[in-house]
């Protein structure tokens, strides 16, 4: 998937993660005090293990587990977990992602258990609600209802509500509702059993990365808190979003999966280095991201392109003469380096250079040649 950070759905992913327009940073004062929370819950972790678009950056023994772990599924368990999300890649539409918002709702669900058990629980009119727009809740659980026992109006509504890349899963959960949730429940229960293997591990590495965090960023204003955490997306206030939570995720690595709901906003960030079990001679994850972002001519170009000023994607394709989507591959590795800040305002996304990153390179190849 082409996008400066893995979300759900915006661009081009599925409904999970709903956002408002954003609104200038000129009227934070007029908005609401935002708290910061870290959350470091496995059960994040576990439904991004299952929305991978791309290969996550992973110790070599755990890139091993990822791929004897999904050849162990049965054909059976694989048609669940593509039907609960998505098979329609870059969208990944699929209703199970709608278990993000109820977990952050409720506290309890730490484990990917608590998960299982969390989809035990549901009906079909709790995803379907989880999947609405933001402020949309109400109405839609209405509309849900009445679609589910049979109204076809109301069916038509509630669809019409939901982005184009999310209606078919939305259309197979009203015609056949027990099957879908069956489908949602078998396939988490089948991940879990395989995430089962790494999970107190995992656990462990998300919490010395929590802690690590909370430490680091006392006393700094949450926008500062939040780009530094993720290496490089800005969060713009909006009205209504009163806290911003961070999950540490490994199977994030090196991307950031932003979720939210009326009242919050949260940012699935990948752990740093220092956070992971593995050997502390190898390369640092960091250091080789950097330079391999550095290594490329057009990359460069659009850095200095940066230096003068913040530009928008179109922007910067105009003056490379590149197509949109070439250049948001190279925002992408640009991004997961470091080396830029990514905005989003309302439906656009702008770009600026992080030139403390920019400074830290030399000291990075020092620190890595002993020198």
């Amino acid at each position: 998937m082409s996008t400066e950070t893995k979300r759900r759905p915006s661009e081009q992913t599925a409904p999970v993660v709903r956002r408002a327009a954003v609104r200038d940073m000129s009227t934070r004062s007029a908005l609401e005090p935002v708290a910061v929370e870290f959350d470091a819950r496995t059960a994040y972790d576990f439904l991004v293990s299952l929305m991978l678009v791309e290969e996550p950056e992973l110790l070599p023994e755990d890139a091993e587990w990822l791929a004897a772990a999904r050849a162990s599924l049965s054909e059976g368990a694989r048609r669940d977990l593509r039907r609960a999300f998505g098979d329609d890649e870059p969208a990944h539409s699929g209703m199970g992602m709608a278990l993000v918002p109820l977990i952050v709702e409720d506290p309890r669900v730490r484990t990917a258990a608590d998960v299982v058990a969390l989809a035990g629980r549901i009906a079909p009119v709790d995803v379907v609600g989880a999947t609405c727009e933001i402020g949309d809740r109400e109405r839609t659980v209405a509309l849900a209802t009445r679609a589910l026992a049979g109204d076809d109006a109301a069916r038509a509504d509630l669809i019409a509500t939901l982005p184009e890349m999310a209606r078919p899963a939305l259309e197979r959960l009203l015609s056949d509702p027990d099957g879908e949730i069956r489908s949602i429940r078998r396939a988490l229960r089948a991940w879990s059993e395989r995430f089962a293997m790494i999970e107190p591990r995992l656990a462990a590495m998300l919490e010395r990365e929590a802690v690590a965090r909370r430490d680091d960023s006392g006393g700094a204003a949450v926008a500062d808190v939040v780009e530094r955490v993720t290496g490089g997306v800005r969060f713009a206030p909006e009205a209504g979003i009163t806290r911003v939570i961070l999950a540490p995720s490994y199977f994030a690595r090196p991307y950031n999966y932003l979720f939210g709901e009326q009242g919050w906003r949260m940012y699935c960030y990948p752990i740093a280095d220092a956070a992971l079990d593995g050997d502390p001679s190898a390369l640092p994850s960091a250091t080789v991201r950097l330079f391999k972002a550095l290594g490329d001519e057009t990359r460069l170009r659009i850095l200095r392109l940066l230096g003068d000023g913040d530009l928008y994607l179109t922007e910067i394709a105009e003056r490379v003469s590149l197509s949109k989507p070439t250049v948001r591959h190279h925002m992408i590795l640009l991004r997961a380096a470091g080396l830029v800040t990514v905005t989003e305002t309302g439906g656009l996304t702008y770009y600026s250079l992080r030139r403390d990153r920019v400074a830290d390179a030399t000291p990075d190849l020092q620190r890595l040649l002993g020198a």
